[in-house]
């Protein structure tokens, strides 16, 4: 590699040059169903849901203003104004208020006017006037839907369009409402507030996206620090920055060709990279060192330390592919890619530890006047304190002698509790505490929340006949009263307080308030789902469509809490789902489709059904994962040490750190959102990289004649000082995360960081222990 260093750097140039403008092409998938492998019902149904009613962008516009029931009707007047605003953006498809329900009663109304039925009122503005029952009917229908009884807030739903020629994304729609919302405030009214899924997952893929760019540049720019203060070396801070970057631009450009988005789970693509390829640049980057100390010439020095080196960090950045790579066994499918795409990238940053490393470890990057007036060199000098931290790592050592027993059996208590702690765990299904508190997105939410119905968005949807009838869509009026008397705790027991559906409500009910006018009643249900239809628009269209002359459905909108506990989220979804269910197999429901054939059975979907399902199955293929990982680790750990037995003794530093704050997170009850879901995986395949160094570093010195001790010496304060200084440029970057809005990268950094102290300390304490107790005995008999 040496001899031939300029031929691999111009190949790992070409790569980067070849890559550079495919990298920059690489996107968010920012599908929340998508993170669901094809065909999981819960993603099809979802789909369904999508295609069938468009309801997949539904955006909440909600101010405030006190005057909205002002006799003069110029509270809705102004409702109507900034609806009418909203519905000239071009990403919006529709939108339904409080105003165009009034306009909806006054043309439904005219016709009826010359009867005498509504002498007397206001016709201007029905849902004014307290003596028209059909305003009061469909003022409660809305109300928590469009308004608050109790408080000043005003809703209005819009329905984005789905754009697939990118003519209106969702970030443009998203930036033109939060104008508007913004102008309120010039209006008296305040400023206006955005609420819903898209919502959310807008902002917080905004988050991860530069959470992703914050840890890369921090993890980067700290080892380049750690080097240029420690060892002086202006080159080596170079190289670390280069294999980085480089290592990252032609991953991306890579996944650009593979076709592949990143998505919530793989946002983190930046972040694994530079975990890599930092420890990797610093066990070579210290190999070198010490070769150098031996007086060797550079070029010897850097072929000494390739040859102790080269199959340590071969087999490093396999075993981090293979701990990256069982993510593929797990069911959702974003997880998949994520595991498929980092083992791609430890791959990658094997390739360029080999393509640069030679060459630009070799030549003169800059004038040695300009380093020296800066105190740096290209060389690699001493670190301070290193005599100091070899000696303190040696000192482990000796209390270990007598301790090795008490600190291995220790770990294995420790393990099993924090095992025993892992199977409690909690799953934290609320979105909306993914976000700083403070954040003006959970802002909205606690106001709408708190005063109007709920900030969780469900459906259900109902084959509905060719021909409505009265007797169909009272069937769906009597399974709506049974879906509001639904109430539950996370035990399964009924309480005032329990979990309930805040809102239903459907065309059914909609329908029934036109009927409580003697005069529409007459009418036939077609008739008066033709009049709404002139009035709503598209909007009408979210709640009752044919898509064919052979298939029509209807929609129920579910309301319910979003801030409540998982396992009261779960079962409301199973009783609503057990409700449905039984409506739709009566014998009394199939009569309406005598003759027709049900193109599609009865579902229930939604944002609620989404999240309240993702991070549970996450959990769930965390330890499925997590075997594969250990598996596969141990088997190529066994190849590399060429001992089964001695990989086996790593799997238990290894797995210790991440079981702990599992463990933890059980114990203590603290839920788990997407930050800590697979940090048992993802932990093992980066923290056994130390464990690898440390024991091939152990056999070669026993291979080369030295006793069971100085082995254990030598790789712990050579190999042992590698490790330090590595996780401490990694925490440093993984701790820039804590700053974050989006609680998920916060705790991803926290535990990463927590994860990687914890593989330290275990590769520096426990793994001699284990070697002490389980090895020395054998090789002294």
């Amino acid at each position: 590699m040496i001899r031939w260093r300029w031929l691999l750097f111009s190949i790992g140039i070409a790569l980067f040059a070849v890559a550079w403008p495919a990298s920059q092409k690489l996107s968010f998938d920012r599908s929340l169903h998508r993170m669901f492998a094809p065909g999981d019902p819960i993603r099809t149904d979802f789909e369904f849901l999508q295609s069938t009613f468009g309801i997949s962008d539904l955006v909440v516009f909600a101010y405030r203003d006190k005057n909205l029931w002002d006799m003069d009707g110029n509270g809705l007047e102004r409702l109507q104004s900034i609806r009418e605003t909203i519905e000239r953006i071009p990403g919006v498809d529709s939108t339904m208020d409080l105003s165009k329900v009034d306009r909806m009663l006054v043309q439904l109304e005219q016709p009826l006017s010359f009867l005498g039925e509504l002498g007397g009122i206001t016709r201007s503005h029905p849902m004014l006037n307290p003596g028209n029952a059909i305003a009061t009917q469909f003022k409660g229908i809305f109300e928590g839907q469009t308004h608050s009884r109790d408080s000043s807030l005003i809703a209005i739903a819009c329905m984005l369009k789905n754009s697939p020629d990118g003519l209106h994304s969702t970030t443009q729609t998203l930036s033109l409402l939060r104008g508007i919302a913004d102008s309120l405030a010039e209006r008296g009214l305040g400023k206006g507030m955005l609420v819903g899924q898209p919502v959310m997952i807008e902002e917080g893929f905004e988050e991860i996206e530069r959470d992703g760019v914050r840890l890369s540049i921090v993890s980067t720019v700290s080892l380049a620090l750690l080097v240029l203060i420690g060892f002086r070396s202006l080159r080596w801070a170079i190289i670390s920055i280069a294999v980085v970057q480089w290592s990252l631009i032609v991953t991306k450009g890579l996944l650009v060709w593979m076709a592949w988005d990143l998505t919530m789970v793989s946002s983190m693509l930046a972040s694994i990279i530079t975990v890599v390829g930092v420890a990797t640049t610093m066990h070579w980057m210290l190999g070198y060192q010490r070769a150098l100390q031996e007086s060797l010439l550079p070029e010897q020095a850097l072929s000494q330390s390739l040859n102790h080196l080269g199959r340590p960090i071969f087999w490093a950045c396999i075993t981090d592919a293979i701990g990256f790579a069982s993510l593929s066994f797990a069911k959702v499918g974003p997880v998949q890619d994520y595991g498929c795409m980092m083992a791609i990238g430890s791959l990658v940053v094997l390739c360029g530890i080999f393509l640069l490393v030679p060459a630009l470890a070799l030549v003169p990057l800059a004038p040695r006047r300009y380093s020296r007036k800066l105190g740096l060199s290209f060389g690699l000098h001493h670190l301070p304190g290193d005599e100091r931290l070899q000696g303190l790592l040696v000192s482990i050592l000796k209390l270990l002698k007598k301790s090795a027993k008490s600190v291995s059996f220790a770990a294995f208590a420790l393990l099993l509790f924090a095992i025993v702690g892992s199977l409690r765990l909690k799953v934290e299904t609320d979105f909306i505490k993914n976000f700083n508190p403070t954040a003006p997105l959970v802002v909205a939410y606690r106001a709408v929340e708190q005063e109007l119905v709920g900030a969780g968005v469900w459906d259900i949807i109902l084959p509905a006949p060719r021909r409505l009838s009265q007797e169909y869509l009272d069937q769906v009026l009597a399974m709506e009263t049974r879906l509001r008397s639904i109430e539950v705790l996370g035990n399964g027991s009924l309480d005032s307080s329990a979990l309930r559906l805040t809102k239903v409500m459907s065309f059914a009910d909609a329908d029934q308030a036109c009927r409580s006018s003697s005069i529409l009643g007459r009418l036939s249900i077609e008739a008066r789902l033709l009049g709404m239809q002139q009035v709503m628009g598209n909007f009408l269209q979210t709640l009752i469509v044919q898509p064919s002359p052979e298939v029509r459905y209807l929609r129920i909108m579910l309301r319910s809490r979003e801030q409540s506990e998982a396992s009261q989220k779960e079962l409301l979804i199973q009783n609503v789902r057990m409700i449905v269910t039984e409506t739709v197999q009566s014998k009394n429901w199939k009569l309406h489709f005598k003759g027709e054939t049900e193109s599609q059975s009865a579902t229930v979907s939604g944002y609620y059904v989404l999240l309240s399902e993702l991070v549970s199955s996450v959990v769930e293929d965390q330890w499925r994962c997590f075997a594969v990982a250990t598996i596969g680790i141990w088997i190529a750990m066994s190849v590399a040490l060429k001992s089964p037995w001695l990989a086996l003794l790593t799997i238990l530093p290894n797995a210790l750190p991440s079981f702990c704050i599992l463990g933890w997170m059980g114990w203590t009850g603290t839920p788990v959102n997407l930050g800590a879901a697979m940090i048992a995986a993802v932990s093992m395949g980066l923290s056994v990289d130390s464990s690898l160094h440390y024991l091939i570093r152990y056999q070669r010195e026993r291979r080369n004649g030295c006793s069971f001790d100085e082995a254990l010496v030598t790789a712990q304060s050579d190999i042992g000082t590698a490790i330090l200084l590595s996780t401490m440029a990694l925490v440093l970057g993984f701790a820039s995360l804590a700053s974050s809005n989006f609680l998920p990268t916060v705790v991803f950094g926290t535990t990463a960081s927590i994860s990687m102290v914890g593989g330290l300390l275990c590769n520096l304490i426990v793994l001699p222990a284990l070697l002490k107790l389980c090895i020395c005995p054998h090789e002294s008999n």
